[in-house]
C-alpha cells in the first residue's frame, strides 16, 4: 500500500489527540510536520504529535504532503481550505479533492440506523420529527464554545454534530424560524464537566452560572420541508455527559422511532410487522452503548479509504454537507437576531 503524507494545520481543537493517535498508529502514513497559530499550543503539542512543529505555515505546505488535516482556532482557518496549493505528492485521488469534516456522530452505528429507516421508508410518511442536542452543564464556557468571532457558541461548535444527522436524513428545509438565546443571569451552580483548555483534563462538577457563556445558553427552530416539519432544542446545561440526553425522534404514519445516539433506551413502534421488525415495541441497541472511539476510526478510515480511491460503502461528511450546514446556521442565527422567519433558496438566504 502507498504512503500518505500528511500535515496539520492548526492543532487546537481537542479532537486532534483521536486523529494523532489513528495517524500514529497507521503503518502506511507519514506525518511530516505541524503548525498552530498559538505558540504555547504549538511548543506543548510537540509532546503529542511525534512529528516536526513548524512556526510559519508555508514552509509547512511547501512539503509534498497528500492530506492536510485542520483543527485550528485560529479566525483565519475559514479561508485556509480556499488558499491551500494543489497536493504535490502523488494524488491517487486524481484531480478530485477528498474533503471531510469532522462530524464523527455521522459514522455512529445509531445514526447508520436512523439512515436505514429513512431511506427503507420504513415509517411511511413522515410528519413530524424532533432533534435534541447540547453539552454537559459547564462544557458550554470551553474555549471551543467561548470565540466571540464565531457566529455562535455551543450551538454553533456542538449542536452541528446533530444538526448534520437531520440535515443527512431530510436535507434543507425551506424556511426556518429559531429562538437562540442568552438567559438571565443565574445564581452559580454545580455543572457536569468541562475541559477548561486544551491540555486540561475533565474537570468534574465545576461551578458555573446560566447566563454567562459568550454565546447562547438554548437554541430552539422549527425546520418547515414540504410535507413535514422538524424541531430542534438543544441546552448549554445538560446534567449528564456528552451523547447521554442527544436524541431523535421521527413520526410516521406506519410508525415512529425514538432513537437515544448513545443506543441504550431506542425503540422502534410499528403499527403492522415489517420485515424483521414486529407490530408494536422493538427494542433497539440494548445491550450496549456505542463507541465514540469507533466512530472516529470509521471516520479516518472512510477518508484515507477515499484518498486512496478505495470503494466505500460508508457515506460521508464532504464539502456538500459543510455547505448546507453553514447555509442553515446563517438561516437559524439570522432568523433569530430578526426574529422571524428565513426562507432558504438554492443559493441565498431570504427573509420573509
Amino acid at each position: 500500500m502507498p504512503e500518505t503524507k500528511v500535515i496539520l494545520l492548526g492543532t487546537s481543537h481537542p479532537h486532534i489527540f483521536q486523529r494523532f493517535k489513528y495517524l500514529q498508529e497507521s503503518a502506511n502514513i507519514i506525518l511530516l510536520g505541524y503548525y498552530d497559530s498559538d505558540a504555547n499550543v504549538a511548543q506543548r503539542m510537540q509532546e503529542y504529535a511525534g512529528c516536526p512543529c513548524y512556526s510559519d505555515p508555508k514552509s509547512l505546505i511547501a512539503l509534498p504532503y497528500d492530506v492536510a488535516l485542520i483543527h485550528g482556532r485560529d479566525p483565519r482557518r475559514r479561508t485556509t481550505v480556499r488558499v491551500l496549493p494543489p497536493v504535490k505528492g502523488d494524488s491517487r485521488a486524481g484531480d478530485t479533492v477528498v474533503f471531510e469534516v469532522g462530524w464523527e456522530l455521522h459514522y455512529l452505528e445509531t445514526v447508520a440506523f436512523a439512515r436505514r429507516i429513512i431511506r427503507e421508508s420504513l415509517l411511511g410518511a413522515v410528519t413530524l420529527a424532533r432533534f435534541h442536542g447540547g453539552c454537559p452543564g459547564g462544557a458550554g464556557a470551553e474555549p471551543w464554545q467561548s470565540d466571540p468571532e464565531n457566529l455562535g457558541g455551543f450551538f454553533y461548535s456542538l449542536g452541528g454534530h446533530v444538526v448534520e444527522i437531520a440535515v443527512d436524513l431530510f436535507g434543507l428545509p425551506t424556511q426556518v424560524i429559531s429562538s437562540i438565546r442568552k438567559l438571565p443571569v443565574q445564581t452559580p451552580h454545580r455543572g457536569f464537566s468541562w475541559v477548561p483548555g486544551l491540555f486540561d483534563g475533565r474537570q468534574m462538577d465545576p461551578w458555573h452560572a446560566i447566563g454567562t457563556l459568550v454565546h447562547e445558553d438554548i437554541a430552539s427552530a422549527i425546520l418547515e420541508y414540504e410535507h413535514f416539519n422538524v424541531h430542534l432544542d438543544f441546552s448549554a446545561w445538560e446534567g449528564s455527559r456528552y451523547l447521554r440526553d442527544w436524541s431523535v425522534e421521527i413520526y410516521g404514519v406506519q410508525g415512529s422511532m425514538r432513537l437515544n445516539i448513545d443506543g441504550p433506551g431506542s425503540c422502534l413502534l410499528l403499527k403492522e410487522k415489517m420485515g424483521q421488525w414486529v407490530s408494536g415495541r422493538n427494542e433497539l441497541f440494548s445491550k450496549r452503548e456505542v463507541n465514540l472511539a469507533e466512530a472516529f476510526e470509521r471516520q479516518m478510515e472512510s477518508f484515507f479509504g477515499r484518498v486512496e480511491n478505495a470503494r466505500t460503502d460508508e457515506e460521508f461528511c464532504d464539502e456538500n454537507m459543510a455547505e448546507k450546514l453553514l447555509r442553515l446556521y446563517n438561516a437559524l442565527y439570522e432568523s433569530a437576531r430578526l426574529r422571524k422567519w428565513v426562507f432558504l433558496q438554492e443559493k441565498m438566504v431570504m427573509h420573509i
